[in-house]
């Protein structure tokens, strides 16, 4: 576990970030075991991966059809690519309609707001787990380097689920390398300093 003065070194070499940084985790281990170095960029909102998602997914409207057309039914691709679309406008809606699916039990927007409120922002990059107390660092993937390989369970997902991830490979979305790291579970170096 890191001390309380490594904790407060973080948070005050992240308050020093303006715009956005790139950050090293060195030697992270996640749940399943696996042991990676990775360099993320601190201070890239999420909501900007997915206002750029958003506009990627539109722009790639044919291509998905076309590619994803191969090998499954033209009726399965239109609802992924509706469900990832609506997805999509619903999580970047204004909170006035945000509140109106609340009021529906929406699941998207539940599931988005069980997220935000899990954590509470310190500073850019920097989360605080309020369940754990756990300080995370947060940011878009963009190196991985992977020290000790494992082997993941390989899981048995619906088709639509399966063609719905291949649109979002496909487009290359950014939501999906924007990752949080446990501080205590590795070193960071950030702004120039290793903590």
């Amino acid at each position: 576990m890191k001390t309380l003065v490594e904790n407060l070194g973080l948070v005050l070499v992240a308050k020093t970030i303006k715009g956005t940084s790139y950050v090293g985790i060195r030697n992270y281990e996640n749940k399943q075991g696996e042991v990676s170095n990775q360099t993320i960029v601190a201070g890239i909102t999420y909501e900007n991966c997915l206002l750029n998602d958003f506009k990627v997914l539109q722009e790639n409207q044919n291509k998905v059809f076309e590619v994803l057309g191969k090998d499954h039914a033209n009726e399965l691709i239109e609802t992924a690519y509706k469900n990832v679309y609506d997805s999509l406008e619903k999580r970047l809606s204004s909170e006035e309609v945000k509140e109106a699916l609340r009021q529906q039990n929406d699941k998207t927007i539940m599931l988005s707001d069980a997220q935000k409120d899990a954590y509470v922002h310190i500073t850019k990059g920097i989360k605080v787990n309020k369940e754990t107390n756990q300080i995370h660092v947060f940011g878009l993937v963009q190196r991985k380097t992977i020290l000790k390989p494992i082997e993941y369970k390989q899981t048995n997902s619906r088709e639509l689920t399966i063609v719905q991830n291949k649109i979002k490979k496909l487009c290359e979305f950014k939501q999906d390398k924007y990752r949080s790291f446990i501080f205590d579970k590795a070193e960071v170096k950030l702004q120039g300093v290793t903590i």
